[in-house]
């Protein structure tokens, strides 16, 4: 019985201990699973950050030397906390990442791998506010390497290096990915983007794009407006894998020449629209590249005959089919005419009159330009070559008047050369002032007339008159020449200060006088003749011939001549 008793009590336990462990196993395998927590083990050799909002918690050893390495060029670029800096590194090899740590709360975790297919993959977690980073390189090329002390120096040194001219560049520098998102810029192309107008408020990563609203037509050129100033800069990019790193170099100074140049061209095209004178700009190669609708006007081209660009020999035949060339005799002395010309132009030689057949004059002018270029300028100078025709015929009828007034005449100007001198006055004192290169003017004519002629005071008081520039009177008087000539000379002021002085000979004068009293005296002597002879006025001495009162005769006589 006691056997009995124990063996039921064994089953009884054993049945109770089989019940409860049941019961535990299935509590176990029902019990809700536990999120992990946030950590890391002090070997682990993953790149590990844990962040509380934008502050960093913790992180492991490779994380820790990586974060190193990326912060001084992260805050040159404008990162201000440890997350902004990390995030800067893995926007270049995971899109979107900052949309995807925004929804991490709602997911609890994600695994992203690289799209830069370098073997990176980045596990994300979220738990009780904190967020864990985790970044492993899967491939082989990420295993732990050893490298020695100087390799690691010489990689830093070099690394200073680039940092530092990444920093300082001027050129705009920036990589973008395959979505266009910006993922790396320079500290030049951050600074630019400052003091723009809502730029400021989106320095994130990624950041914005500078040059988004260009609207530039320029190929290899971008611009972007920053208070009311507009910049400019020449634009090349270079593409690696899915990431394109762009370079923007300033152009302001050369676009701002560009612009004035282009200003002056424009300025000097309506210039040369309104010019009155043709003008043809002739290249190297001796075709047509430029003209003005003078040109068009002047000789009657047809313009779209000029706009094809022709050649020189082409417009050349083209004006001799329309008459407006001086036309030769032959046509191959014509066609050397052309070749001459155009190598006068070259020389900067060529300027002639053409006359042609309608009476119009035009003067033709070559001139040689830069880059054995030849400029031609054609003008009408038909109302100036009639005006000087006009003037040269008046001067010389002016002249012949002038020689034939029976009156030496010399001009001098107020500084006492001579402006005129006519033959009369040649053929007196034996001089030409005029054709003498070497003549000193009215010193010299001074000294000339007193050497000529008898000594006289009148000389003194000409030459008073001459340098004293007062207004008065004409001086006038008598001089002697050594040849026995009288001469009568006037001195007279014109207007503009020019003096004039005449030389009238008084020898056959006075020598007509003498035979026209001998004259008259005879007559006188004769009684039968003096009450009806007279001298008239006006009586020419040599003609001796005396002028008789008519008498009233008969119709059949015919009269008595009387001969002295």
């Amino acid at each position: 019985m006691t056997q009995a008793v124990l063996f039921g009590i064994t089953i009884t336990l054993t049945a109770t201990l089989v019940m409860l462990g049941s019961l535990a196993i299935f509590s176990a395998l029902w019990r809700p699973k536990r999120k992990p927590e946030i950590s890391f083990s002090a070997t682990d050799q993953d790149v590990v950050f844990i962040f509380r909002d934008h502050e960093l918690i913790d992180c492991s050893d490779p994380a820790r030397a990586l974060l190193n390495v990326l912060a001084p060029a992260a805050q040159a670029n404008g990162a201000a906390s440890d997350l902004s800096i990390v995030l800067e590194y893995l926007c270049v090899r995971f899109p979107n990442i900052q949309h995807n740590l925004a929804a991490l709360a709602q997911s609890g975790g994600l695994e992203i791998p690289s799209s830069a297919g370098d073997g990176l993959v980045l596990s994300a977690r979220f738990h009780k506010g904190l967020i864990q980073l985790r970044l492993r390189d899967t491939s082989d090329e990420g295993a732990l390497l050893a490298i020695d002390r100087l390799s690691h120096e010489a990689l830093q040194n070099e690394l200073k290096t680039l940092r530092s001219i990444a920093r300082n560049l001027p050129t705009l520098v920036w990589q973008s990915d395959m979505y266009g998102n910006i993922t790396w810029a320079n500290a030049a192309y951050i600074q630019a983007l400052q003091g723009i107008e809502g730029a400021d408020l989106a320095l994130a990563w990624p950041l914005p794009d500078l040059f988004a609203h260009s609207d530039t037509q320029a190929e290899g050129r971008l611009a972007y407006e920053k208070q009311g100033q507009t910049h400019w800069f020449a634009h090349s990019q270079i593409t690696d894998g899915a990431l394109a790193t762009h370079f923007a170099t300033p152009i302001d100074a050369a676009v701002q020449s560009e612009t004035a140049r282009r200003e002056t061209l424009q300025t000097l095209t309506r210039t040369f629209a309104c010019l009155p004178i043709g003008l043809a700009l002739f290249d190297a190669d001796r075709r047509l590249q430029v003209f003005n609708p003078a040109l068009v006007d002047l000789t009657g081209l047809d313009t779209l005959f000029l706009a094809g660009r022709p050649s020189f020999e082409h417009v050349l035949y083209a004006l001799r089919e329309t008459r407006m060339l001086p036309e030769p005799k032959n046509f191959n002395s014509w066609r050397n005419d052309i070749l001459a010309m155009e190598k006068a132009a070259e020389d900067g030689e060529y300027a002639e009159e053409w006359c042609l057949d309608d009476g119009r004059t035009y003067l033709v002018t070559g001139r040689p330009q830069a880059n054995g270029a030849i400029a031609v300028f054609i003008q009408d100078i038909t109302t100036e070559a009639t005006l000087t025709r006009s003037f040269r015929a008046e001067i010389e009828t002016a002249h012949r008047v002038i020689d034939k007034l029976g009156l030496g005449v010399i001009v001098f100007n107020l500084g006492g050369q001579v402006l005129l001198a006519n033959e009369e006055y040649v053929q007196l004192w034996q001089t030409d002032p005029c054709a003498d290169l070497a003549d000193k003017g009215l010193k010299q004519a001074l000294a000339h007339w007193s050497k000529t002629c008898e000594p006289t005071p009148f000389w003194a008081r000409l030459a008073e008159f001459m340098s004293s520039g007062k207004i008065q009177d004409k001086i006038s008087g008598t001089i002697a020449l050594r040849t026995g000539r009288l001469v009568n000379v006037a001195a007279d002021r014109l207007r503009g200060g020019h003096i004039m002085l005449t030389f009238h000979d008084q020898t056959w004068a006075a020598a007509d006088d003498r035979r026209h009293l001998m004259l008259q005296s005879e007559i006188l002597r004769r009684p039968d003749l003096a009450s009806q002879c007279s001298i008239p006025d006006g009586h020419d001495p040599q003609a001796e011939t005396l002028v008789l009162p008519r008498k009233h005769r008969s119709a059949r006589h015919v009269g008595t001549r009387i001969r002295a």
